[in-house]
């Protein structure tokens, strides 16, 4: 996730005005208004450029000068990965907890937060769940519980400075599943409370698909082969992809 889909929407500005009809242009405009802080067009053009450039775009950014600017100082994206096989198992389990800090205004990774987790009620892996993860059975065993991942997540953000009410931060997930149903099922199985920092978040398939007309089956993937971005990272890895 760490370098391609922080250029997605990047990507999706800069070939915007060229590839877009008119109304769909308007629409893109509007999407990516939700995503970049208040002067995220001045200061960052050399950084994107060469950011697009080494994704096979060119280096004019001409096309971002009429986009509007937008409130998030950060976007803190999150990718879990869980327990799972096939039929699926239940409850299902956070096995990684992964969050990339991207400063809004220069899209780089300022800080990393990454743990694995223990799980307790199949604290066995699947095969089917190494194999769609590459998360072995010895990354996970001895591991932090979640309820001691979450206060690690929130000592990490106040010490990143992301519980400022000044600072305006939002996580951002490929789907609705991470944080809808992931963590909130997870944390009421085990009457855990959900802090209020991953109630809200931006789903990037909503962006993409009221940008470019079209929804994303295959979510970062199509999302990447329609901006004609290539897949960086290890598919179904939550810090790898």
């Amino acid at each position: 996730v760490s370098d391609a889909s922080g250029c997605s929407m990047i990507a999706l500005l800069h070939t915007g005005a060229a590839k877009f009809p008119p109304n769909l242009l308007s629409r893109s405009r509007q999407a990516v208004s939700l995503l970049f802080p208040a002067g995220v067009l001045e200061g960052f053009r050399s950084i994107v450029s060469r950011k697009l450039a080494s994704h096979g775009f060119g280096a004019s950014m001409a096309a971002m000068s009429s986009f509007p600017p937008q409130r998030y100082h950060y976007f803190l994206v999150l990718d879990f990965e869980a327990t799972c096989d096939k039929p699926q198992i239940h409850p299902q389990e956070i096995i990684e907890f992964p969050i990339l800090k991207l400063n809004g205004r220069t899209m780089e990774i300022e800080s990393t937060f990454h743990m694995y987790v223990q799980p307790v009620v199949h604290p066995q892996l699947t095969p089917f769940c190494t194999e769609l993860t590459g998360i072995i059975q010895g990354m996970v065993d001895g591991q932090p519980s979640l309820q001691q991942v979450l206060e690690r997540v929130d000592e990490w953000m106040a010490k990143e400075g992301l519980l400022d009410p000044s600072v305006k931060s939002i996580f951002v997930t490929c789907g609705d599943w991470d944080l809808k149903v992931m963590l909130p099922g997870q944390c009421q199985y085990l009457g855990l409370p959900v802090a209020d920092y991953f109630k809200q978040w931006i789903n990037l398939k909503k962006a993409y698909s009221f940008a470019m007309g079209s929804w994303p089956k295959n979510g970062l993937l199509d999302m990447n082969k329609g901006l004609n971005l290539q897949h960086i990272g290890r598919p179904h890895s939550g810090i790898g992809e």
